[in-house]
C-alpha cells in the first residue's frame, strides 16, 4: 500500500512539473515571437472593465513591442535597454531603464531569459483543460503592482497569460495566429517618439502642471535626443539631418552641405543600424542653448562602437538644433 501510495506521488509530481518544463522550453527554444492577442480585464466581481486588441512581437534579450490597436492605439516597447510606455488619449510617454524595472514589469516573462531572478515560480494543477499546463510567476520585488501571473502553456508554447493586481482585477491576454522564432530585427524594436507628448523620465514629468520650467527643458531635450537617435537608427535621412543648424560645426571643418551628403551616404550605405544612447544628463547654459552628455552605442553590419558623445544643442525659432557633436574620451 505503501509502495502504491509512494508511486502516485512520484506520478503526480511528475504530472505538475510540466508547466514549468513546458515554460523553461519556451524560453529555450522560442528566441522570437509574433502574434496577435486579444486583452481582456475583469474586476473581483468578474465585470468587464477592458476589452482591446493588438499585435506583439518579442526577441529574446528583453526586446518586446505591444501595440494595443482597436478600440484605441497605446504602445508598450522595450529596445533591450529601456522600456517605453506610450498612453494615446494622455499624450505621455515615460522611459525607463529596463534593469531598473525589470522585477515589476509581467511583459518580462514572455522576452525574458532568467525568468527565476525575478519571479518565484510555481506549477498550478487545473483539471479542466488538460491541454493547457499551468504557472504562477510571483515577483520577488514587494513593489512590482501586481500580485501574480499565470502562465498557460500548449505544447511549450505560451498560448495565455493572466494578471492579477493589487486590486484583484484579472488581465487575461490570449495569442492567436501566433508564429515562432521569426526573422526580426532590433529596428522592429525602436520607440519612434510622437511630437508634441509629455516626457516622463526617471519621474520626471515634462509639463507645466507638475514640473517645474528646468525639468521641462531637461525631457524636451531628452526627447529631442532620443529622436535623433531613433532616426538614426531608422535610417530616416530627412528626420536626422534636420536636426543639425544650418551653423553646425562640422567635424573636419568641411562646409555643410557636403557634410550632409558625405553623411547621407554612409547611412544609406549600410544594412542594419542601431543607435542606442543611455544615461542622459542635461546642461542648461541659458534658456536657448543647451548640452546633452550619454553614452552611445552604436551597431551596423560593419561596425561595432560604445563612446561618450556631447551634443551642444541650440534653440532657434521654438525648436532645438544641434550646433556641435564631439566624442568624449
Amino acid at each position: 500500500m505503501n509502495k502504491l501510495f509512494f508511486a502516485f506521488l512520484i506520478l503526480s509530481f511528475n504530472v505538475l512539473a510540466d508547466g514549468i518544463s513546458d515554460l523553461n522550453a519556451f524560453v529555450n527554444n522560442i528566441s522570437s515571437m509574433s502574434s496577435e492577442f486579444s486583452q481582456v480585464v475583469l474586476d473581483k466581481k468578474g465585470l468587464k472593465l477592458q476589452d482591446v486588441e493588438g499585435v506583439m512581437l518579442f526577441k529574446r534579450p528583453n526586446k518586446f513591442r505591444w501595440d494595443y490597436l482597436k478600440p484605441y492605439q497605446n504602445q508598450i516597447i522595450s529596445d533591450g535597454d529601456r522600456l517605453y510606455m506610450y498612453d494615446q488619449d494622455l499624450r505621455q510617454v515615460s522611459i525607463n531603464p529596463i534593469a531598473k524595472v525589470a522585477g515589476s514589469t509581467p511583459l518580462l516573462i514572455v522576452a525574458g531569459k532568467n525568468i527565476e531572478k525575478y519571479f518565484t515560480l510555481k506549477n498550478l494543477d487545473d483539471d479542466s483543460n488538460q491541454n493547457i499546463k499551468w504557472v504562477e510567476a510571483v515577483p520577488k520585488e514587494e513593489s512590482a503592482g501586481f500580485s501574480k501571473v499565470i502562465l498557460g502553456l500548449t505544447e511549450n508554447k505560451l498560448s495565455v497569460m493572466k494578471i492579477v493586481d493589487a486590486f484583484e482585477h484579472i488581465t487575461t491576454i490570449s495569442f492567436k495566429n501566433a508564429k515562432y522564432n521569426v526573422n526580426l530585427m532590433d529596428n522592429d524594436f525602436l520607440f519612434k517618439l510622437p511630437s508634441g507628448v509629455d516626457v516622463v523620465q526617471a519621474g520626471t514629468i515634462s509639463n507645466n502642471a507638475s514640473s517645474t520650467k528646468a525639468n521641462d527643458k531637461d525631457a524636451e531635450l531628452i526627447a529631442f535626443a532620443t529622436g535623433w537617435a531613433n532616426a538614426w537608427s531608422t535610417k530616416d535621412i530627412d528626420v536626422y539631418l534636420s536636426k543639425y543648424a544650418a551653423d553646425f560645426k562640422t567635424p573636419n571643418g568641411e562646409a555643410l552641405n557636403l557634410w550632409q551628403a558625405s553623411r547621407k551616404q554612409k547611412i544609406s550605405s549600410q544594412g542594419k543600424i542601431l543607435v542606442e544612447i543611455e544615461d542622459i544628463k542635461v546642461t542648461m547654459k541659458n534658456e536657448n542653448l543647451a548640452r546633452i552628455q550619454f553614452k552611445q552605442k552604436y551597431s551596423s553590419d560593419k561596425l561595432t562602437e560604445d563612446s561618450n558623445k556631447n551634443l551642444l544643442v541650440k534653440k532657434i525659432d521654438g525648436k532645438w538644433f544641434i550646433q556641435e557633436e564631439t566624442l568624449v574620451k
